[in-house]
């Protein structure tokens, strides 16, 4: 790294080491040394500390560049959202069309998959993610998070091309391959992103703009599939990356990124679209220069994961991750419709699917407009975890009795279904869907961002591929009231997880993060938060 610092000299060990051993205290949260000097070969003076005004940063300009970054999660969405509503289709016969002016009936552009091979759709999916994320931070670490943001639009595209042109299987297997390895890609890139370009005060609504629109991708294309062929449904998911691409052609490169390889002047004028004329830049480019200093010392070394303030967030992301799918939400997802069927619901099941994506839009806007203002991360968590768990024990229920010999006392309970997967959305949507990201981001170390956020969006992918393929054989095998009583199990474990491990990140800066982690806390737990000073107040 230390050959892309060009404007950032290594000053003498002494001024290297107060500002390390100022870390704790120098923050988004304005209490920051007078790093001024900090390019000079002498130590720095002493001198007082400068408050950072966020007050006067505009909003518009740090919601644009996250709206841009997070309509990527847009994407990602569509792909997810797809299984659902074209498997009634795919599994069934419905394509013909004239051809030479015969009245024909082609079979060139039909396709009809049986179960295996629909499980197969939804979840290869996740194997693409798999590779993506891996590569996604390394690739962010290299190009910018802008730059390949924005290069994933061709693989996109190209995969749902060869979605929509299917003739076989296999066709329709590689493109699900490869849109997931661009949404894997994505995944790991546009929370550090929006982290990064975000002020303190404004993250957690930024950070949740990522949930937000993966949901709204959900939403749209469960729309789009009640009256749409499942083709030409993928023929509009063709189209969309493309707006990916011109939205954030208009937003600049994380500061970030731009200081870490000696950008300065690039990172001034990000820094300034980003914060608006009226704020004052230097205190926060000064911040982000003793982050980069310290971050360059060395290289990453493998041995380095084994640091506290390193293993522990990474652990911490990654549990979140397991947490978020074991509870069964790209299961229910992916096999909303499905669900439905078997539950013997008495109209439309495609409804239903658009019902519950509702929901989890409309419960992703209040949290980001509301709740994540007003609450705690770790408080949203519980709560929404909790929800989660209780909608999936009565969905459990409800399945034992439908498999029971009493089934037929059931016909007045057949909304059941519908109002727990419209209880486990909206908790999905108020903070399970979108907290770990949003958290994972928080919590990363800035120099292992790149690996770190590669290694949690891998776990998630790979849970969800290991959920949803294993969907119906777990059904097979637990019946299907057994299998809503585990992701109900996993959602109590994720509870207790909530209470006693997870710590909480609001308003706290990057600095103070990796102070809790660095230190001891073994006589302290995750209920502690630390405001500016490094004091330690209880929730």
């Amino acid at each position: 790294m230390k050959e892309n610092m060009d404007e950032v000299k290594n000053p003498p060990c002494v001024a290297i080491d107060l500002a390390v051993n100022n870390a704790a205290f120098i923050g988004d949260d304005g209490k920051v040394i007078d790093v001024s000097l900090i390019d000079n070969n002498i130590p720095p003076k002493t001198s007082g500390k400068q408050e950072i005004d966020y007050s006067t940063a505009t909003k518009t300009t740090q919601f644009g560049a996250s709206l841009a970054a997070a309509f990527s999660a847009f994407l990602l969405g569509t792909t997810f959202g797809w299984s659902s509503p074209v498997q009634p289709q795919l599994q069934q016969v419905y394509t013909t069309f004239r051809m030479n002016d015969l009245n024909q009936t082609s079979l060139l552009y039909t396709l009809h998959l049986d179960g295996d091979q629909m499980s197969w759709v939804g979840s290869l999916l996740n194997i693409g993610a798999l590779f993506g994320a891996l590569c996604g931070g390394l690739l962010m670490d290299k190009f910018g998070r802008r730059f390949v943001l924005m290069t994933m639009t061709s693989p996109y595209i190209i995969g749902w091309l060869m979605i929509t042109l299917a003739l076989d299987p296999i066709m329709l297997y590689v493109g699900r391959v490869i849109v997931g390895f661009a949404g894997g890609v994505c995944a790991a890139i546009a929370p550090c992103y929006i982290g990064e370009v975000s002020t303190p005060t404004m993250r957690g609504t930024a950070g949740l703009f990522y949930s937000m629109n993966r949901a709204s991708g959900i939403l749209v294309t469960s729309c789009m599939g009640l009256w749409l062929d499942w083709r030409w449904l993928s023929a509009i998911c063709t189209i969309q990356p493309l707006i990916l691409l011109v939205g954030l052609s208009f937003a600049p490169e994380s500061p970030y990124f731009l200081i870490k390889k000696g950008r300065q002047n690039d990172a001034h004028k990000a820094m300034q679209w980003l914060r608006g004329p009226s704020y004052s830049i230097e205190a926060e480019i000064d911040q982000i220069k003793t982050r980069v200093l310290d971050d360059s010392r060395e290289a990453p070394k493998l041995s380095d994961f084994y640091q506290p303030g390193v293993f522990k967030p990474i652990l911490i992301g990654v549990a979140l991750m397991i947490l978020q799918q074991f509870s069964g939400l790209n299961a229910a997802s992916f096999n909303a419709s499905e669900i439905f069927r078997i539950a013997d619901l008495d109209f439309n099941r495609l409804i239903g699917v658009v019902i519950i994506s509702g929901v989890q839009v409309v419960a992703v806007v209040l949290s980001s407009s509301l709740l994540v203002k007003r609450f705690y991360r770790r408080t949203l968590f519980i709560v929404s975890v909790g929800f989660a768990c209780i909608s999936m024990l009565t969905l459990g229920v409800f399945f034992y009795y439908l498999d029971s010999s009493s089934s037929q006392n059931l016909t007045k309970f057949k909304w059941i279904p519908l109002a727990s997967l419209i209880v486990f959305f909206a908790a999905v949507g108020m903070g399970l869907g979108g907290l770990p990201w949003l958290i994972s981001s928080e919590i990363l170390p800035a120099k292992f961002r790149g690996p770190g956020s590669s290694i949690v969006a891998f776990s998630n992918f790979l849970m969800s591929f290991i959920v949803t393929k294993t969907f119906i054989d777990m059904q097979r095998l637990m019946t299907h009231a057994g299998v809503f009583w585990f992701y109900s199990s996993i959602c109590f474990v994720g509870v207790l997880f909530g209470f006693f491990l997870l710590p909480e990140t609001k308003d706290r800066t990057a600095n103070q993060i990796q102070a809790y982690f660095k230190s001891d806390r073994k006589s302290e737990g995750p209920h502690s938060v630390f405001p500016s000073g490094g004091v330690r107040t209880p929730l």
